[in-house]
């Protein structure tokens, strides 16, 4: 039933995450952050097999690896593991327990330090400290994983268990639509931007889980929790958390500058080559299409060789896409401060005016634009709902 062999698991964090393993910290709070306390105290024990570890710490393992690396260059490979294979009806009531406790227990843990795709609720509303990422979507989908395996025991301990993970489920849910709701009700058109794309992928996953396990149509979490990013109304008519979460979705997709954040915000596949980007947190990559102060961190802080790849990923990347503008901009933050690259763009330049436009557009104008659109949307959005 598992998978991938934890000596190879570790190895590969090492590839796409090192700086979790430096000696120097590279972000404040990222060794106190608890899938990385728990990833290097499980790779010091050394070596590790399979045979070295009980079914509930590989999958501790695994879990971690997966959270730590999730919003790097090259993910772990373990989603399936963690969601559904490791948990096979077989699977002894003490053993469940343990791993349905640590999947309760990691909705608490600190993500922000690995995550450089953070949003808060708008400035100066209650929600202003609020914090709302991609992690709490793959958190979803092993709560949801853990939900539907312990479903197939009637131990009073396991349906406690499912309980707290439907109250857990229920205030993040909660938590996901409040920053949203902040954002709007303070014309916040660029946080809700932010926000937007965390919820469109947080939910989009919860519900890929949800069919992947088969959950049946009645059953409480599937009636609560799914579609939330995709159906304004449940079942009975009722708007759902005041169509916040719909809206969301729904300005995920919406068109803005020829582009939407949708199309911006995927798997960024062509960024994977450069090896220089796995080598240090500040060069993760935001949320798309605002790259430009992202842009100058690569350009102040990778050095020429490995700036060069870093460059032909970008332009290569950029002259394939037909919609997204996220890679130019990554390219004009790297230009203006290093204004000596500047003619490695005109391929770009010569594609086509919009590139133009593109490429010349100061930060502030297009941020403006973008966050403008997004409050149009919002106005528009409501009449969508039937």
């Amino acid at each position: 039933m598992r998978g991938i062999a934890p000596e190879l698991l570790v190895s590969q964090v090492r590839n796409t995450a090192p700086y979790v393993f430096d000696e120097i910290e590279a972000v404040p709070g990222l060794f106190a952050s608890e899938p990385v306390r728990l990833l290097r105290e499980l790779a010091a024990r050394g070596p590790l097999t399979h045979e070295s570890l009980t079914h509930e710490a590989y999958y501790a393992l695994c879990l971690a690896s997966h959270y730590v690396t999730c919003a790097t260059p090259v993910p772990t490979d373990v989603d399936i593991q963690i969601r559904k294979k490791l948990w096979p009806p077989s699977l002894p009531l003490v053993t469940a327990l343990a791993m349905a406790k640590t999947v309760l227990d990691s909705h608490a843990w600190d993500f922000v330090p690995l995550t450089a795709r953070a949003s808060h609720g708008a400035a100066g509303s209650a929600e202003a400290s609020w914090v709302l990422h991609g992690h709490m979507g793959e958190w979803f989908t092993v709560a949801v994983g853990a939900y539907a395996a312990l479903g197939h025991y009637r131990a009073e301990d396991a349906k406690k268990l499912r309980a707290a993970l439907l109250d857990a489920l229920a205030g993040e849910t909660e938590h996901h639509s409040a920053i949203f709701g902040s954002c709007w009700r303070a014309g916040d058109g660029l946080g809700a931007l932010r926000a937007c794309v965390s919820i469109a992928h947080n939910f989009g996953d919860l519900d890929r889980v949800v069919v992947m396990w088969d959950l049946p149509i009645a059953d409480p979490l599937r009636l609560r929790f799914h579609g939330l990013s995709t159906r304004a109304f449940d079942a009975e008519g009722a708007l759902r958390h005041k169509g916040r979460l719909w809206a969301a979705g729904e300005l995920y997709k919406s068109s803005i500058e020829g582009s939407s954040m949708a199309a911006e915000n995927h798997r960024h596949f062509a960024l994977r080559k450069p090896r220089v980007l796995r080598t240090r947190p500040a060069l993760r990559v935001p949320v798309a299409p605002f790259f430009d102060a992202w842009g100058q961190t690569v350009g102040r802080e990778v050095e020429a060789e490995a700036l060069d790849e870093v460059l032909d990923a970008l332009l290569t990347a950029q002259l394939r896409s037909t919609d997204s503008i996220g890679y130019a901009r990554g390219l004009r933050g790297i230009v203006e401060v290093r204004p000596e690259l500047s003619p490695r763009l005109e391929p770009l330049r010569k594609r086509d005016k919009r590139m133009r436009e593109v490429l010349a557009m100061p930060r502030e104008e297009l941020e403006s634009r973008w966050a403008s659109a997004a409050l149009r949307h919002l106005e528009d959005i409501p009449g969508r709902a039937r």
